[in-house]
């Protein structure tokens, strides 16, 4: 089950570094992709983070 609202699941894409699109293997977010999300990333899979710095870069933009 997904905990992550749309709206956490793209400001989260946008800010991690360990974001990799799945499709073009790329890990640089361009400042104009504003629909990246973690759902794109490799490291998503079945709803979470499998590297688990989901709610690590959650608190960090909450923080900012």
């Amino acid at each position: 089950m997904n905990y992550a609202s749309d709206e956490q699941l793209m400001a989260v894409g946008q800010e991690c570094s360990f974001f990799v699109n799945r499709e073009s293997g790329l890990n640089e977010v361009n400042e104009t992709d504003y629909d990246i999300s973690c759902e794109e990333c490799r490291n998503w899979i079945e709803e979470r983070c499998t590297i688990n710095v989901f709610d690590d870069v959650l608190t960090s933009i909450d923080q900012t």
